[in-house]
């Protein structure tokens, strides 16, 4: 049974996660004093995009999260994932975040990009030891249903998260490292009948045997990184494509 997500514009197949590890301990607040702007209203009629409205709700999202307010932060995600998204789980990603990159010092400049599906906003954010890009994800009616954090991990580190947080059933989580413009299709209840459907045939998930980085390609800058999963009635392999940016772009979860 063939259980690929399908990326329409590219026809690769498609499964992402967040960028998850263990820490002790969060760090000191960003040394950031910033107070949230009030709730923006995401307006867009026919075909125009309010740019200006989309910045702003961007601004917001990062904002809060520099100021540790989480649950604030997740009443501005779509109803569909602040459900699977907790405020811990935020915490969580943010403390993984700035303790590779030091806080954050202050948002550089945006890009908005439409897309058929989605408004996508690229936020260039100045940290203190490096420049970053986060992407927030808009559907056509102006809720955000993706935040892309910089990634700070390997493909191959990377390949082992999405697997492992898949096994672990934390679905949005894993969800964060889907490409922007197919958050507005895939959910995490989405990823949840796909792995339902590998252990139906595999049985239960035990561990990760090995894990193998290809070449490069030439043309694109693509990665591909080749996870050998043990389950209960045998090995599976599972492919990751991954772009320029060590961003997913393709998993084949079929053989």
């Amino acid at each position: 049974m063939n259980l690929s997500l399908t990326l329409k514009q590219t026809g690769l197949p498609l499964l992402v996660l967040t960028l998850v590890s263990t820490i002790s301990a969060l760090p000191a607040k960003a040394q950031v004093k910033l107070n949230p702007p009030r709730p923006v209203q995401v307006v867009q009629s026919g075909d125009k995009v309010d740019q200006e409205a989309l910045k702003k709700k961007s601004a917001q999202v990062i904002e809060l999260l520099t100021q540790e307010k989480y649950e604030d932060a997740r009443r501005l995600l779509s109803r569909d994932l602040a459900i699977e998204l907790t405020a811990d789980q935020m915490a969580e990603i943010w403390a993984n975040l700035i303790e590779v990159t030091g806080p954050v010092k202050k948002i550089v400049g945006y890009r908005v990009i439409p897309t058929i599906n989605a408004n996508i906003v690229v936020v260039e954010t100045q940290f203190n030891s490096k420049t970053d890009e986060f992407i927030i994800t808009f559907n056509q009616q102006g809720d955000i249903v993706g935040v892309n954090f910089p990634n700070v991990a390997s493909v191959d580190e990377i390949a082992q998260i999405v697997v492992n947080a898949v096994a672990a059933n934390d679905f949005a989580r894993a969800r964060g490292y889907l490409h922007p413009t197919l958050k507005t299709e895939i959910l995490p209840t989405r990823l949840q009948t796909s792995w339902q459907k590998i252990q139906q045939e595999s049985g239960l998930f035990e561990r990760i045997d090995n894990i193998d980085v290809l070449s490069s390609s030439s043309v694109d800058q693509s990665n591909i990184v080749v996870v050998e999963a043990k389950f209960q009635k045998g090995i599976r392999t599972f492919f990751f494509i991954f772009d320029n940016n060590s961003r997913i772009t393709g998993i084949d979860l079929a053989q």
